[in-house]
């Protein structure tokens, strides 16, 4: 276990498919669907939204951390 290094593509991969995803999505929402909500709503599904994917990409680096670190001991 010590010759073993956590792989660092995961997090990584993971933050650019879901930072990307994010992007589509607000973008997506913005052209078609932000008509129907007031600029309050708007502002706020782009927050939650925001939030979600930071809460995603935050899950995949502590998953890492944690395993960089039980290795590292």
């Amino acid at each position: 276990m010590s010759g073993m290094r956590p792989r660092f593509w995961l997090p990584v991969s993971v933050s650019i498919v879901v930072g990307i995803g994010w992007l589509v999505v607000i973008l997506w929402h913005t052209a078609f669907w932000s008509g129907d909500f007031s600029l309050f709503q708007n502002i706020v599904i782009a927050l939650v939204s925001f939030l979600l994917a930071g809460g995603l990409i935050a899950i995949a680096w502590v998953a890492w951390g944690v395993r960089f670190w039980r290795g590292s001991w």
